[in-house]
This record gives structure tokens, C-alpha cells and sequence, in this order.
């Protein structure tokens, strides 16, 4: 271990003067925000462009993050949008926070890590759980561009001791912790000293408090960790904790971690289908653009295969979308939500993308034409976490819930969610840490497709796949058998194949209810549309071992000419329909 170098930021006037945060001007429209973004992020076909495609490529062969890229994110101000609108920022929702760094994601996983998830991830413990002074000194570093470290997992190398009202004390170190080199504050998670497995707490430390050369830098052949961002590890040997420092109180560490994983779960997942979206983009640019690309578009394997990598795509950011809203909208009940986000989010984009070799056939073997920042996404999807572990740990959240949901839910007779939990963009109350739940005591989410059965017809979809209806009815028969609070019953691989099919059943009602509500906005649109809600209904069928209705193929030419057209025009493939790299006059200022 090296002894890190200072504090890199990015202070601002305001917070250098007067120690304060900055007062963000008012909030603008998410849309016009993500826009703003892409003026900076640039035209990402521009080869001169170093936040473009080639750009990031050349600089991931280096060994660096691109060039300039940290400065324009923070001339942009993306801090500002980590930090709730309460404490000075631009903070409003989760899911406008995954959405600007997607756009930063669709360039490069490594700079969107770098930059802000990591960040935000720690940050959440303070805006969740925090006191107001944590709460606030949290806001002063983030909106001067500095970084937060850590919290990602217990600490079982750094060990807290204490005696009878003496301060907690640290000794050990961690593991490696993205951007600890260069954070000014960092969330840790020590073990208790003879206390059981559950003995930890959740502590908020600012780098000036601690001891000289206790944070350092590792090798970046050392650690997991992307290696073009900094990682280091904190070592400490019996350091006096200051006062203040504990977020919840001692010992309560784990019942602070559990909820706050909640809302960190899903977030480098929704910001991962940005990643997705670059690889599906660039595999269509290049079929588009070679000699043959016509014909070869004609192909029923290409057209298949591009059609369900998008649908899968889609599925994806509707499971995300409706997991972040929810835990503004119903924190009580998200705990489910984010464990199905958490578990099956990055596995449909993975597999979505993989799917594309055969599209490029003997070509995927090739870097060149643009080849190389498929291979770069690819990789980028592989490396992100939780990884098999974390999707383990969220199957295992998830079910415990499954026998008293089943009891409670799942049918035609509950109350389904709230349509403003399925509409993009649509303000959400401020993030409350206090509702957080680990069970949720039903599910309004699932409802729709029990209703839907019935329903649907009158809303011009008879044809939707009705087999869902009666896989989720199986499902709640299945459950019901099984006895409530005892979680050993499920650990088991036929309890793990009930979570993944709740999973996908979770995903299909997202996406029912993404269409239903942009139906019922009124404003037409793709969205709007029955071909990709039964493209993506379709997909979540195959999974299940379902029957496919034939109608669901008859949608492949829309779902293909909106993707054609999207990558033509240089727009998103997600939900969102974002205008990739805008013109500069178009960029907000403040």
C-alpha cells in the first residue's frame, strides 16, 4: 500500500467562502437535464470527440479514464444531483439521478463509477438514516466535487472496540474501497469486538480526521475494482473514533445496511442498461453500415435477435424504473422490488447483449468499425456488481417474503400501484429512510397481471400472453404452501427457482404498467404501443417456460424500424428516447 496524495475536488466559490453548500438554482424538468448532459457528454460518433465511442475506447487501451471527463462532468455540476434538493442540491428522485448517469454509463462504466455511483451509493446512508450535522457535512463535500467512499459491504478486517463511555475504537483495515484514495469522507462498517455476526456499526468518517497516511492507495492489479479508478483501503490501529461519527447507533449496523441496501441495490443496475444500450447500438450501426447491411437486416436471426436484445432492454429499464420510484412513492413495500431489480436487472441486459455474437458472427471477433466498444461493453456488463454473489444475497431477500405475499396478494382482488409509479419523469416525494421496510406487507405490482387477465381486452390487447396470469396464480399456490418466517424452508435450489420466476413476473407486470401508463398520458408514442410490451412480455414468457403467443412475433417490424430509427437519429434505446450528444446551444446554463 502507498500513502494516497491529497484530496483531489472540485470546490466551488461558495462552499470555499463560507464553508456552506451552494444553493442549487430551481430544479429543471428531468428531460431538460438529462439534455443539458448530453451537451456536454458530445456527439459520442464524433471521433474527436474524447467522451465519444472512439474516444473512450483508446483511453480504456491506455490504462486511463478519458480525457477530460471528470472536469466537464463537474463543470456540469453532476454532484449537485447526489445531494437531496433539501441540502442544496438537485436531488429529487433516484430514478433522474440512475437516468444522468446512465448517459454517463452509455460512454463509460468506469467514469460513471468513478464520478458518481460510487458516491451516491455511500451518500444514501446519511440521506436515509443520517443526523442532520452527518446529514449536512455529507452535502458540503459533495456539492464541492469531492467524493464518498465505501459502505458497500461489512468491514470483516476492521474491528471496533469500546469500553463504557469511551469512543468507539478502530483497528484493521478494510478492503478495497473505489475512490477511498482521493474521498474526502468515508462510510466504514467494523465488526464489534466479541460480538455476534450481527455486531456492527455504520460510521461516517472525514478524511481530515484521520490519521496521517491511515487511507492508501493499491495497486490496481491488487483489487477487483475497475482498474482505471482509484482504489485504496483504510488502515487503522486503535484510532479514537470522533464524537458524532456513528450513523444510527452503535451496533445497530445492521438493521442501518439492510434498508439503505434497498435503495443502493438497484442503482448501478438501472445505470448499467446504459451499457446495454451502447453495445445494441453499436452492433446495429455496424449491420447497418457494412456492404449488405440491407440484406442482412433481412435475416431472420439478425432481426430476431436485435428485436429481443431491445425488448430485453426495455424490460429491464421498466423493473428499474418502477423499483426507484418505488422507494420514494412506497418505501414500505420496495423491499421486493429491489431484491427482483437487484437480481434479474443486469442478467437480462447480459444476456441480451451476449446474444448479439450472433448477429456479428466471425465479425465479433473483430475490433475494428466500431467493434471494439461492443467488446468494451460486454466487458463493462460482465464486471458489474453484485455479481453472482450479490444476486445470491438479493434471492435471498427476496424470499422469505414469498409465502406471506402470496397469502396477502397476487390476486385480481388487491390494490394495484399507483400509476405514478410507472411514468418517467413524474416528481416523487423526497427519499424517507425511516419507511424502509424489509418485508413488504403486499404487492401491488404483481396485481396488475392478475387483473390484467380480464382487463385487457377492453384496452385493445387480447392477444397479451394470459399465460403469465396463470403462471403468477401457480405461483400463489405454490407459496401459500410454504410456512411463513422460516426462511431455511426456501434456501434451497427449488426456492431459488420460485424467487427467479417471481422475478420475471415482477418485470413483465413493470412493463404492463409502463405501457398502461403511457396509454393513458394521451401523448401517443412508442410506449404507447402494444408491439414492445408484447415483445418484452414475450421474452419474460420464453424464460418461464411459457407459451408464446404467435401474435407477439407479428411486432418484430415495429420494434425493429424504432430501433433502426433510434440509431439512425442518434437516440437512446431505453425508455427514455434521449437525444445522444446534443448540440451545445442547446446546453442549460448554472
Amino acid at each position: 500500500m502507498t500513502e494516497a496524495g491529497p484530496v483531489a475536488g472540485v470546490p466551488t466559490d461558495a462552499v470555499r467562502q463560507a464553508g456552506l453548500p451552494r444553493q442549487a438554482p430551481p430544479p429543471r424538468a428531468p428531460a431538460a437535464r438529462r439534455a443539458a448532459l448530453e451537451a456536454v457528454l458530445g456527439d459520442p460518433g464524433d471521433a474527436a470527440n474524447p467522451l465519444g465511442d472512439a474516444g473512450v475506447l483508446a483511453a480504456e487501451r491506455r490504462g486511463d479514464l478519458p480525457l477530460g471527463g471528470e472536469p466537464s462532468l463537474a463543470s456540469f455540476g453532476l454532484h449537485e444531483d447526489f445531494v437531496p434538493e433539501g441540502h442544496g442540491g438537485r436531488l429529487a428522485g433516484l430514478d433522474e439521478a440512475a437516468a444522468l448517469l446512465r448517459a454517463v454509463f452509455r460512454r463509460d462504466a468506469a467514469l460513471g463509477r468513478g464520478y458518481g455511483s460510487a458516491s451516491l451509493g455511500a451518500a444514501l446512508y446519511a440521506w436515509c438514516f443520517g443526523t442532520a450535522g452527518q446529514r449536512a457535512a455529507t452535502a458540503r463535500l459533495l456539492l464541492a466535487g469531492e467524493r464518498i467512499a465505501g459502505g458497500a459491504a461489512v468491514e470483516e478486517g476492521l474491528t471496533a472496540t469500546a469500553a463504557d463511555r469511551a469512543p468507539l475504537r478502530l483497528t484493521g483495515r478494510t478492503a478495497a474501497l473505489v475512490n477511498a484514495p482521493r474521498a474526502a469522507g468515508l462510510v466504514v462498517v467494523p465488526r464489534h469486538a466479541g460480538a455476534g455476526p450481527d455486531g456492527e456499526s455504520v460510521l461516517f468518517l472525514r478524511r481530515g480526521d484521520l490519521p496521517p497516511g491511515a487511507v492508501g492507495q493499491l495497486s490496481p492489479y491488487d483489487v477487483t475494482v475497475p482498474p482505471r479508478i482509484p482504489a485504496g483501503e483504510l488502515v487503522l490501529a486503535d484510532w479514537a473514533v470522533p464524537a458524532g461519527a456513528v450513523i444510527g447507533a452503535a451496533g445497530d449496523g445492521q438493521w442501518v445496511i439492510r434498508r439503505v441496501a434497498q435503495a443502493r441495490l438497484p442503482l448501478l443496475p438501472s445505470m448499467a442498461v446504459g451499457c446495454a444500450d451502447t453495445a445494441l447500438r453499436t452492433v446495429l450501426t455496424a449491420v447497418l453500415t457494412e456492404r449488405g447491411g440491407v440484406r442482412r437486416m433481412r435475416s431472420r436471426v439478425t432481426r430476431r435477435t436485435v428485436v429481443s436484445a431491445f425488448a430485453d432492454l426495455l424490460a429491464a429499464d421498466c423493473l428499474s424504473l418502477v423499483t426507484l420510484r418505488s422507494l420514494h412513492l412506497m418505501p414500505e413495500r420496495s423491499s421486493i422490488w429491489s431484491a427482483a431489480a437487484g437480481y434479474l436487472v443486469l442478467r437480462l441486459l447480459q444476456e441480451g447483449v451476449g446474444d448479439l455474437m450472433t448477429v456479428l458472427g466471425t465479425d465479433s471477433l473483430r475490433d475494428g468499425d466500431g467493434l471494439g466498444t461492443f467488446h468494451k461493453q460486454v466487458r463493462d456488463l460482465a464486471g458489474m456488481p453484485p455479481g453472482p454473489a450479490g444476486s445470491a444475497a438479493a434471492l435471498a431477500t427476496l424470499l422469505p417474503q414469498l409465502p406471506t405475499l402470496a397469502r396477502r396478494s397476487w390476486t385480481a382482488r388487491g390494490r394495484p400501484a399507483p400509476e405514478a409509479l410507472f411514468r418517467p419523469d413524474g416528481p416523487v416525494p423526497p427519499l424517507a429512510g425511516a419507511r424502509l421496510k424489509l418485508a413488504a406487507a403486499d404487492d401491488g405490482l404483481t396485481v396488475l397481471l392478475a387483473q390484467a387477465r380480464d382487463g385487457l381486452a377492453d384496452e385493445g390487447m387480447a392477444d397479451w400472453p394470459v399465460a403469465l396470469s396463470d403462471e403468477l396464480a401457480a405461483l400463489r399456490e405454490r407459496c401459500r404452501r410454504l410456512p411463513e418466517l422460516d426462511p431455511a424452508v426456501l434456501a434451497n435450489p427449488r426456492g431459488f427457482a420460485l424467487g427467479e420466476r417471481y422475478a420475471l413476473l415482477a418485470a413483465a407486470a413493470a412493463c404492463l404498467g409502463v405501457w398502461r401508463a403511457a396509454r393513458r398520458a394521451g401523448t401517443g408514442g412508442f410506449l404507447a404501443e402494444p408491439a414492445w410490451l408484447l415483445t418484452a412480455l414475450g421474452r419474460i414468457s420464453v424464460r418461464l417456460g411459457l407459451p408464446v403467443p404467435a401474435a407477439a412475433s407479428d411486432h418484430e417490424d415495429v420494434m425493429l424500424a424504432e430501433a433502426v430509427r433510434r440509431c439512425r437519429e442518434g437516440h437512446s434505446l431505453d425508455l427514455y428516447d434521449t437525444a445522444l450528444g446534443t448540440p451545445a446551444r442547446h446546453r442549460e446554463k448554472g
